[in-house]
């Protein structure tokens, strides 16, 4: 996953205290290759040992929905919500567009069942310029929230089974207007 990770280094400690509470703190899990969605821990020199190293405020958020995306629901044993609906439109529709609009469908649902968006932005799912078919059922999602804190955030899958880069994020200020990057 590429990860453009918020430069926190300007806001006041108000801020990021108040980023922390309402975003959350969770471990760091990246992605082992960019053709997988299989995660791994990330371990973090502290000086005195090694701990697992964390993710903080909006990367946190956007790792936990890049992580739902490719969680089918009832699936994590500890949180029998937790998920993504999207595979049923891919597997049980005929039609492309019916599929390509469950699927988008899904992931508004997804995004909208976390407490921590505040908004979607822009939602798009597309097949990919390199799709290996006009019946592929590769897609590219790309979706533009507005969290709970007033960051604005992407997640793109990249196609997810294509092998490219999965989960690209990018964080600001604000949400923009217009197209995804």
């Amino acid at each position: 996953m590429t990860q453009q990770i918020t430069d926190q280094s300007q806001s006041s400690p108000d801020v990021e205290v108040r980023r922390r509470r309402l975003l959350g703190v969770g471990v760091r899990a990246d992605l082992i290759s960019p053709g997988d969605l299989a995660r791994d821990l990330v371990l973090a020199d502290t000086g005195s040992g090694v701990d697992l190293a964390q993710m903080v405020g909006i990367d946190n958020l956007c790792q936990c929905l890049a992580i739902g995306l490719t969680t089918l629901r009832g699936t994590d044993v500890f949180n029998q919500r937790f998920g993504f609906l999207g595979l049923t439109p891919l597997t049980g529709q005929t039609s492309p567009i019916l599929a390509r609009e469950g699927v988008r469908s899904a992931v508004a649902e997804f995004l909208a069942s976390d407490p921590r968006v505040r908004r979607i932005v822009d939602l798009q799912v597309d097949s990919p310029m390199n799709a290996p078919s006009a019946g592929s059922r590769i897609l590219d999602i790309n979706v533009r929230f507005e969290a709970v804190s007033g960051d604005a955030a992407s997640v793109a899958t990249g196609g997810m089974a294509s092998g490219a880069d999965w989960g690209a994020i990018a964080t600001g200020s604000a949400p923009a207007g217009g197209a995804s990057s």
